[in-house]
């Protein structure tokens, strides 16, 4: 083996990349002189009795002192490697670390969101603009065939299925076999949509009473649907639902206030987006 090749056989072993790459480490460092307000590290006695809530809310009782030079310990031992670890750059291109960041900005951002408090005018307006969604569920009694799986095939086969039970057919003789009921009485659309999804309870809000319609998709398939009976809710008063409005109410404060956060913040970069030709 000649020198050249020896050479080249070194630089693949683990090892040998293991060196270099903390050679290169320690010059970046060696490099970058020390900022003094960096150096400093304050365990301010906020951050002590933060540490003992903490503890007292993990382990309920109060931490011993040897407990408690324990947790500062560890917390002089988080700040230096994270600074350290900032020197080095070891933060940037990290998705965990700047996701973790985006999500302290937005709750800065929507903090003064979080802690305002909506009068009642702002909730009634919330609650008349969409009655239907506080309300409790619509409540039916409606049959059911069972077509099959959503192909061409059964939907061009519905046509015929349904003309016969327009016309007096018994159900029972029509459509194919499912583990569900084909009579449902006095169930709620949540209920409804647990067994058969979401579109095909949506769907029952929309459909004539006392005649046989469709096909509807459900979940698992097409079904003719006949609704013998359809309860639906009084709108509720603000008294009622007063928790679930000033939770959505709050929710969309926060969203708008993030949305003016990062607004006011985009406009002072210069973003270039380079697509893959």
């Amino acid at each position: 083996m000649t020198l050249k090749q020896g050479a080249r056989a070194m630089l693949r072993e683990p090892l040998v990349h293991f060196l270099l790459a903390g050679a290169a480490i320690f010059a970046i460092w060696s490099n970058v002189p020390p900022d003094p307000g960096e150096r400093r590290i304050v365990v301010s006695e906020a951050m002590v009795t933060r540490l003992v809530d903490r503890w007292m809310e993990t382990y309920h009782r109060p931490p011993t002192q040897d407990e408690i030079d324990g947790m500062i310990r560890d917390d002089v031992k988080d700040q230096v490697y994270y600074r350290e670890a900032q020197r080095l750059g070891l933060d940037r291109d990290d998705e965990v670390v700047i996701k973790r960041m985006r999500n302290k900005m937005e709750s800065l951002a929507m903090s003064d969101a979080q802690a305002a408090t909506p009068s009642d005018a702002e909730l009634q307006a919330l609650l008349d603009k969409d009655p239907a969604k506080y309300a409790p569920n619509p409540v039916y009694a409606f049959d059911q065939v069972y077509l099959g799986d959503d192909t061409p095939a059964n939907r061009a086969a519905a046509k015929t299925a349904l003309a016969r039970l327009r016309a007096g057919a018994d159900p029972r003789s029509i459509g194919k076999p499912i583990p569900l009921p084909m009579h449902f009485d006095g169930v709620s659309s949540a209920d409804i949509a647990d067994q058969l999804g979401d579109d095909f309870a949506g769907a029952l809000l929309k459909l004539p009473e006392g005649q046989w319609t469709g096909p509807v998709t459900s979940g698992v398939g097409l079904h003719l649907v006949r609704i013998d009976k359809r309860v639906l809710p009084r709108k509720p008063t603000l008294d009622e639902v007063r928790q679930r409005v000033e939770n959505d109410w709050r929710s969309a404060r926060s969203k708008q206030a993030i949305d003016k956060a990062f607004n006011e913040m985009v406009n002072g970069y210069d973003v270039v987006i380079e697509k893959p030709r």
